[in-house]
């Protein structure tokens, strides 16, 4: 039975060692930040490989975000229409809604 006891001992220390880091890293909170204001603050884009269903990061210093896509349905819906009816030569209308994206801090 000590054997058991020693073991139960050893694992509950072994777990409150990972608890310990884990519970001093909190999710901090930041405002998200259009890509074009991080461009015009310096930011470079980066590659991401669609972490977190990102398309890209941006990245200056040891800051980084990742950006996604804040799109709606309607704007997509007047961007396609808008193209097919440009293609389909019964409009000269050029004019769509930007594609925003959203970046947001990586901590």
């Amino acid at each position: 039975m000590d054997a058991v006891i020693r073991r139960f001992a050893a694992a509950s220390a072994f777990g409150a060692l990972f608890m310990i880091p884990a519970s001093a890293m909190e999710v901090g909170r930041n405002d998200f930040a259009f890509a074009s204001e991080l461009a015009a603050e310096g930011f470079e884009p980066f590659p991401a490989s669609s972490t977190a269903r990102s398309l890209f990061g941006m990245k200056k210093g040891s800051d980084m975000h990742l950006c996604f896509i804040a799109d709606t349905k309607p704007r997509q819906k007047e961007r396609q229409e808008t193209l097919l009816a440009y293609l389909g030569g019964s409009s000269a209308e050029r004019d769509v809604p930007n594609i925003q994206v959203v970046c947001v801090l990586v901590q």
